[in-house]
């Protein structure tokens, strides 16, 4: 009961704490930028569904990486990544790691 007493008036303490900010500062605030993303496509050497997994699993957590695609069935992986955070060179690496091979398709060869 006795903490009750002490919690109370810092309940109602907070808005009045935020109500002394003064209109100007609270003009300045701005959504954040959505991010910028880029694209790239490699050809690999994938031959099973193991593959896809394995490729899947590893490389969606990487830092960066927005958005995977894998297709066995045209031997690719698709990736939508930040740049800010990884780049095409870090992302072949990781595969090449892996065990497969990469080949970089160009956007209109995909």
């Amino acid at each position: 009961m006795k903490s009750l007493f002490i919690l109370l008036p810092l309940l109602f303490a907070a808005p009045a704490a935020s109500a002394a900010i003064p209109a100007e500062a609270a003009v300045t605030r701005t959504a954040p930028d959505k991010k910028e993303t880029k694209t790239v496509t490699f050809k690999t050497t994938m031959h099973c569904e193991n593959c896809v997994k394995k490729v899947t699993e590893n490389i969606s957590f990487m830092r960066g990486v927005k958005d995977l695609k894998v297709s066995l069935d045209e031997n690719t992986v698709t990736i939508t990544y930040d740049p800010s955070r990884t780049n095409e060179d870090l992302l072949a690496a990781a595969i090449h790691k892996l065990g497969y091979e990469t080949e970089k398709v160009e956007p209109d060869k995909a």
